[in-house]
């Protein structure tokens, strides 16, 4: 095809530029790291919501007792006793039928799994601001207090998420690296939601000014197609003409021709919108060198009149293929996604019925509840029967999420990267903002899949004990476990950052003869390694 010259005038070259109505979006996807002799390290974040179920997830060692279990299962005879036990259990070597209802999905990827039962976000003990909710939204990716309120119930981060940080680090080591470093979703059984207006946010950002902004999630993977493939660059004769035209060219030449014209604030404009140019011009010749598995352009389930439960599993899958293509092909390198419980996914996955699903399932799930009869256990009769009515669906809720886990895993698994493949430098990490439906921060749990690179030793179930005195967040009696901290501090290390702290240093106890003794929450987790 051969292409003619194009000449732009000012309002043709700022459209195309787009800094004129309808700005569009221009990342640079170069690989980075095509020198280094093993494969980079990528991450993927997987977000539910609501809690656990404790009794569902835990497991002890072959043969304990059942108070290991009980001790650390919010009984009301151990709650404010501290609980020193801790055990590792070598998931290769445990059979099925001992792994527990919500973490039987890994058994086929029990050597790829590191399960984290125990931690605790101590560093909620300094924050005031927001619901429980809002809290664990704001510390579990970066445990640090909120800046300020949204609402009585919401409140605002305090600094940017692991994600953000991570991404901003990788593309300081490696300019060639965009801002399409991290992509974020939001999975639905519909393309809306997602943005900054959920309810509770889990993913910030530092501003240009150095506040703190949320990062917006993306719910229509159609628009994360177009970002990853713009302008429908699918290989063979398309991308041969793309990227043999002038169009680009001129573009940055027109830069050169118009920045003398401009003020201050437009040049700056056009200095940002010159490097997406660039950026698109690598991304072009990146795209035709490498040999990636385009996935076919996403569809809108509602086009089709799907009902929700196969809308979802539409987007998921959409959603998971772009993931494994933007990671296998140097696209990306970190993915944030968020898992609402939409109605047709708690019908359908987890077997809920018409029960408002926050009140009556989450909040049922209130695991001191299970103990009516027991002595201190002051549990009503129909406290333990909505307990016994929720448990089985936040159970079900908790499985389901672990399976989805897995299931991304495997599509990694089946990507060769190096000598080896896209799961073993990957680390998948499943974790939620409350531990259990009433509100919990500590006992909480975190599910890990994937090689990362060799960082953490895998195929592990490990238990932490519950010994340091509660600052006053919502825990599980007087002590709380090991602070989630360490947890965020490893994997920050893992993926080259050269820090030992992350969120806040330090916490203080408020309670008992403990009052105002500081918990350290700096360093790595040393258990992962």
């Amino acid at each position: 095809m051969k292409n003619s010259k194009h000449r732009f005038d000012r309002r043709t070259f700022l459209k195309a530029a787009g800094l004129g109505a309808g700005a569009f979006f221009l990342p640079s996807l170069a690989r980075g790291d095509s020198n280094a002799l093993k494969p980079p390290r990528r991450i993927i974040f997987m977000m539910s919501e609501l809690g656990w179920n404790p009794f569902e997830f835990r497991m002890k060692p072959p043969g304990a007792p059942d108070e290991v279990l009980l001790r650390s299962a919010y009984h009301p005879s151990y709650k404010d006793q501290p609980d020193p036990l801790t055990w590792e259990l070598d998931l290769k070597r445990t059979p099925r039928e001992d792994f527990s209802h919500a973490l039987e999905p890994l058994y086929d990827l029990r050597e790829h799994a590191l399960v984290l039962d125990g931690l605790g976000m101590l560093s909620i003990g300094l924050d005031g601001l927001g619901d429980a909710h809002a809290k664990g939204w704001n510390h579990a990716l970066s445990g640090y207090p909120a800046t300020g309120f949204i609402t009585g119930q919401r409140s605002m981060g305090g600094r940017p998420s692991l994600d953000m940080q991570i991404s901003k680090h990788l593309r300081a080591q490696n300019p060639n690296l965009t801002d399409l470093t991290a992509l974020h979703f939001y999975i639905n059984h519909a393309w809306w939601g997602g943005g900054v207006d959920t309810f509770h946010h889990f993913f910030y950002d530092e501003g240009p000014n150095g506040e703190i902004v949320k990062v917006p999630t993306e719910s229509n993977p159609k628009s994360v197609f177009d970002k990853l493939f713009p302008g429908g660059m699918l290989g063979g004769e398309s991308l041969d003409s793309v990227a043999e035209s002038k169009i680009l060219e001129e573009l940055e030449a027109g830069y050169g021709e118009m920045r003398p014209n401009l003020s201050t604030r437009d040049k700056q404009k056009l200095d940002l919108h010159q490097q997406t140019v660039s950026d698109i011009k690598n991304r072009i010749d990146t795209l035709r060198n490498l040999e990636c598995n385009v996935p076919a352009t996403p569809t809108n389930p509602r086009d089709l009149s799907l009902p929700d439960s196969d809308a979802f599993e539409m987007n998921l899958e959409a959603f998971f293929e772009l993931t494994t293509v933007a990671l296998s092909c140097g696209l990306t390198r970190v993915v944030s996604m968020q898992l609402p419980n939409s109605s047709g996914v708690r019908s359908s996955f987890y077997g809920a019925g018409d029960h408002d699903f926050h009140e009556w399932y989450s909040h049922g799930t209130n695991p001191p509840k299970r103990w009516r009869g027991v002595e201190n256990a002051n549990v009503t009769e129909e406290e333990h029967n909505k307990f016994l009515d929720a448990s089985p669906i936040i159970a079900n809720k908790n499985r389901f999420h672990v399976e989805l886990a897995a299931r991304l895993a495997r599509k990694l698994q089946q990507v060769p990267d190096g000598e080896g493949t896209l799961l073993d430098s990957t680390l998948i990490v499943l974790m939620d903002e409350i531990s259990h439906g009433s509100h919990g921060h500590d006992q909480w749990p975190v599910v890990m899949l994937g090689g990362f690179g060799g960082a953490f030793r895998t195929g592990r179930y490990i238990r932490f004990p519950r010994t340091n005195p509660s600052p006053s967040f919502n825990s599980s009696g007087s002590y709380a476990g090991v602070p989630h901290n360490h947890l965020l501090v490893s994997i920050a290390q893992a993926m080259g950052m050269p820090i030992d702290d992350m969120g806040v240093q330090s916490v203080y106890a408020r309670r008992g003869g403990y009052a105002g003794q500081n918990i350290s929450l700096a360093g790595p987790l040393s258990q992962l390694y």
